[in-house]
């Protein structure tokens, strides 16, 4: 069902399901890693290929949100409050502050919050 192949010098997953074709990087440039690795990043594709597993970066913004903040982190307390005050106004259509350094917060939370889920 999955293939490995080499393309540049770094070995590749393919994986075919439901008539799609999924590839993956295994970021590697050795054979022997690759084959270690075919079997995890395979169901992995496979998961997400039948739906059981949604990627962050297929999300919208609405539902990268909860998971963002609901992710083990090494944040204080404040600080994921900072967040859940910046980020869920943002998503009830709050406009940004007109202070520009607290827009500037602003804005750096929730880039944090897309690039997250990239």
């Amino acid at each position: 069902m999955a293939s490995l192949y080499k393309n540049n010098g770094i070995w590749y997953i393919a994986v075919y399901g439901n008539g799609k074709r999924r590839c993956q990087s295994l970021k590697t440039k050795y054979k022997k890693v690759a084959k270690q690795l075919k079997p995890y990043a395979e169901s992995a594709i496979i998961a997400e290929l039948n739906g059981y597993v949604i990627k962050n970066e297929r999300l919208s913004f609405a539902e990268l949100v909860p998971r963002f903040l609901g992710q083990k982190n090494s944040w204080s307390a404040k600080t994921k409050r900072m967040y859940r005050c910046i980020l869920n106004p943002h998503l009830a259509g709050v406009p940004l502050p007109s202070n520009l350094t607290s827009r500037a917060i602003h804005t750096r939370v929730i880039n944090q919050c897309w690039r997250w889920g990239l």
